[in-house]
């Protein structure tokens, strides 16, 4: 929009380095001159693109509701957000293993009495397991003896652990690594007697767990 020409008899002082100088009454003359209907031309262009504005925020915002809504419900599926599939739980292994201490064994006290890790990872170790260290860990329940885990590689060190820890349970994870974690319940009495150790081959003892297809526990 062009600003309207100054009337011709608002002549506003100049200062000697070329600055105009409007007075309060110079102001008011030269926006006396703008046309009413101009401005009110402008407001309401103006209203009109607010209303667009809003009218456009409101109909994203609707869109947005509806379709995560449909999304929520089942009913309409966006690629790449979708729900990840529940992981299938591990199962127990099946089949025998044989009695080893050649894996890493990681012993942790999930209850409050003092030393308790310690305690078992020096008796484990003068039984020749290959203590990795001790420390804290909270599992579900700390009313049970111990759990055992590891993943497929050291499955034959926690039968043996398990064989030393009567009525621990063994459970598995997806580790790579061969290694196994020992964590010690308060029920725990202390280990068999080092000549009633049963080193034969065997299954692991997972208790409540489901058991695997045979040929799911040599892979």
């Amino acid at each position: 929009m062009s600003h309207p020409q100054l009337p011709p008899d608002v002549d506003p002082r100049q200062e000697p380095d070329g600055r105009r100088i409007f007075t309060e009454h110079d102001l008011g003359r030269y926006f006396g001159v703008v046309d009413p209907k101009v401005l009110q031309r402008d407001r309401r262009r103006r209203h009109r693109r607010h209303g667009i504005v809003l009218l456009i925020v409101a109909l994203l915002v609707s869109g947005v509701t509806v379709t995560a809504y449909q999304v929520l419900q089942g009913t309409w599926s966006i690629p790449g957000w979708e729900a990840a599939p529940p992981e299938e739980p591990l199962l127990c292994p099946a089949g025998e293993f044989d009695y080893s201490t050649e894996s890493t064994v990681t012993v942790y006290n999930g209850t409050t009495i003092g030393g308790l890790a310690g305690d078992v990872a020096n008796a484990l170790e003068e039984r020749e397991f290959v203590i990795g260290g001790v420390g804290n860990k909270g599992f579900t329940t700390s009313n049970m003896v111990a759990v055992i885990i590891s993943g497929p590689d050291a499955r034959d060190t926690s039968l043996a652990v398990q064989r030393n820890i009567e009525g621990s349970v063994y459970l598995p994870d997806a580790r790579e690594e061969a290694t196994v974690d020992v964590i010690m319940g308060t029920q725990y009495e202390g280990l068999v007697p080092a000549d009633g150790v049963n080193t034969a081959s065997g299954p692991l003892d997972c208790q409540r767990l489901e058991t695997e297809a045979p040929t799911a526990a040599l892979g």
